[in-house]
């Protein structure tokens, strides 16, 4: 059985950090901390928690190496940009010059920049610069024939 030992402090700023925590997976770190100090076992733990017990001796051990700090997760790593931001801006400028023409865009980037992207890839860039898409229609709206509105009109 594994069971966290706390200093009264320690616990006081588990218990703050369980209250007042905007982050959800810190405030149930925090709580199974507390718990654990309180005599909960890991099994009770992952049973109230519903994950498995390798989480709770992560978190644990996460606790144990680095302290409070240990709650929180690391910064994750995501794919990069294709883009730079002062490219998405000069993407931002070709495209207020012909919207509707995203394939012309995309070959300015890959001539200028090197890179190859798609229509989409510069539909996200665009809104991610704050600009809206919306679809153009093409022509006057349609007239209706004046016996055909009497009769609407009728009924």
């Amino acid at each position: 059985m594994r069971y966290i030992h706390l200093l009264p402090e320690q616990a006081r700023m588990l218990e703050r950090i369980r209250r007042r925590s905007q982050k959800p997976r810190v405030r149930d770190r925090a709580l199974a901390l507390l718990l654990s100090h309180q005599g909960q076992s890991v099994s009770q733990l992952t049973t109230f928690f519903g994950i498995h017990p390798n989480t709770v001796i992560n978190w644990f051990n996460a606790f144990e190496r680095w302290g409070l700090v240990g709650l929180y997760d690391a910064p994750r790593t995501g794919r990069r940009p294709k883009l730079t931001q002062e490219q998405a801006k000069q993407v931002k400028i070709w495209v207020k010059d012909t919207p509707q023409q995203l394939d012309r865009v995309a070959s300015q980037v890959a001539e200028v920049f090197k890179k190859s992207v798609s229509r989409w890839t510069l539909k996200r860039i665009v809104k991610g610069q704050g600009m809206t898409w919306r679809r153009v229609r093409r022509g006057m709206p349609k007239q209706e024939d004046e016996a055909v509105l009497e009769k609407k009109s009728r009924s």
